[in-house]
């Protein structure tokens, strides 16, 4: 069961919206980042950022996994994944050279499809996944601190921490190819929000 051609909308969607709010930023105020923690779930992800003003700033998430880790065992951890968050920048100063190290609280909403199987997650977190597949949605919001290190003009590093509640709805299946189904499910649950985030600034 494949159904993730049928979740591009709501990225496509999050995207345009989020363009047309951007469209009129001065191109100085807009940041590129990559999450290299996502990365190393083999999951490719882009985030961008638009200031608002001195200390606020509007972002969108996005990233997703569309393989299989182990064919043989059926062993996945597909999903896509679309994040819009507010940032609030304590010690922001507008000439970014001037302030070598800014810090930060922000506001995350979490939308991910999923289709997720015969994989072990760590901390023993979601251990249901570890004997099963499951297809289905989740929702979450959460917030989280972060600590950015001006690199250069045009680069930073951020590092950040967090946590988000959510709601997961899902249909559970045997970890085999088309294995038996058990049921409809759901849970709420606890998430882990982590980050080690490269910046480009837009200029």
């Amino acid at each position: 069961m494949n159904k993730f051609t049928t979740t591009k909308r709501p990225i496509l969607i999050a995207l345009l919206l989020f363009f047309c709010v951007c469209h009129d930023a001065d191109a100085q105020r807009v940041a590129l980042r990559n999450n290299l923690f996502y990365d190393a779930t083999l999951s490719p992800n882009l985030g961008a950022e638009v200031r608002l003003d001195s200390t606020w700033a509007l972002g969108l998430n996005v990233g997703f996994n569309a393989w299989d880790i182990d064919k043989d065992t059926n062993k996945k951890w597909r999903h896509v994944l679309v994040s819009p968050n507010v940032r609030w920048y304590h010690n922001y100063k507008r000439d970014s050279l001037v302030t070598r190290r800014v810090n930060y609280l922000e506001l995350d909403a979490i939308y991910s499809h999923f289709n997720v199987g015969n994989t072990k997650i760590p901390f023993g977190l979601y251990s249901a996944v570890k004997d099963r597949r499951l297809q289905g949605d989740l929702f979450a919001l959460g917030g989280k601190y972060g600590y950015s290190w001006i690199l250069a003009r045009d680069w930073r590093i951020e590092a950040e921490a967090g946590i988000a509640i959510g709601y997961a709805w899902f249909k559970e299946y045997d970890c085999d190819h088309c294995g038996t189904f058990y049921g409809k499910g759901d849970r709420i649950f606890l998430l882990p929000l982590l980050g080690v985030n490269v910046v480009y600034i837009i200029n």
